[in-house]
């Protein structure tokens, strides 16, 4: 026997896995919106969510060759020892999540970047990544806390325009810090709820988003817009949409008929199976010419 189903009801409102079994509040239709648009976004880019081991063992051997030893490159990238030692035996070959190697190439053999250094970064993805963070509920005090700074510092940097530069290790310290909160509920980490949601009443009121409507990629790209994700799809935008789904789906080795089920009996099988038989073929049915008799 497989694993029983996970009901609705074990995932929060506003997670695209409560909305795929069968939740269509509006917090729900906007999360999945906005992670089909984000992964839409990274197609769209030539990016997906998995590249090469290649960057990321080269720059540990870097590392490795500059002293830098193996338990720190793990503690700094937030990386297992299974992690670490599957890039270097891949090389090449292998894969890994993009937010991995990112955090393994932001390392830095020497210490020109702790703090007290004079070096400057786009303040870009810090500026995001604290108001992200203020979004989910996180209170600019308890975030000072865990990068042992007064709340003030938190809150200045949340105010500060995207344009702005910081120094490399506050964007480091802010980097750390989102990764390891990404995904975690306050109320679960001793925020007491109603702080929770006034944190994210308040970040709502700024239209701040949260971790939901980012990447790794997108954080740090001036060109992407969180606001995009939270705009009314209309009827053609939505179309495309099902007909993706569909189309994934019959990829998947579904039938019409499973499909259907799946979508829960949202699309007409005839409208399935047209779609199946365009993907399938390659052609896709002329809509302006008259239906055959």
């Amino acid at each position: 026997m497989g694993r029983p189903a996970i009901p609705a009801e074990a995932f929060d409102h506003g997670d695209p896995r409560r909305y795929r079994r069968g939740c269509k509040c509006r917090p729900c239709t906007t999360a999945v919106t906005a992670e089909v648009r984000r992964g839409r976004y990274l197609r769209a880019t030539g990016r997906g969510l998995l590249t090469t081991t290649h960057r990321a063992a080269r720059h540990i051997a870097r590392l490795r060759d500059a002293g830098m030893p193996d338990r720190q490159i793990m503690a700094d990238a937030l990386i297992s020892e299974n992690v670490l030692y599957r890039i270097v035996r891949d090389g090449d070959e292998g894969t890994i999540h993009r937010s991995t190697e990112t955090r393994v190439l932001a390392l830095k053999a020497t210490n020109t970047d702790l703090p007290g250094s004079g070096s400057q970064t786009s303040g870009l993805g810090t500026v995001r990544r604290l108001r992200a963070l203020a979004a989910d509920g996180w209170t600019a005090t308890e975030l000072a806390h865990r990068c042992s700074r007064h709340k003030q510092f938190i809150v200045y940097l949340q105010n500060q325009t995207e344009t702005t530069t910081v120094r490399r290790w506050v964007a480091d310290y802010v980097t750390k810090l989102y990764t390891e909160l990404d995904g975690l509920k306050p109320e679960d980490h001793g925020i007491a709820p109603h702080i929770a949601e006034r944190t994210r009443s308040r970040a709502a009121s700024k239209g701040w988003v949260g971790t939901a409507y980012w990447d790794d990629e997108a954080l740090d790209d001036p060109a992407y817009d969180p606001a995009e994700t939270l705009r009314e799809l209309n009827f053609f935008e939505r179309a495309q949409l099902r007909r993706e789904e569909i189309e994934h789906l019959a990829w998947c080795g579904h039938s019409p008929e499973q499909i259907v089920d799946r979508l829960n009996d949202e699309v007409a099988i005839s409208t399935v199976r047209q779609v199946v038989q365009e993907w399938r073929t390659g052609q896709r049915r002329d809509r302006k010419r008259p239906a055959a008799a």
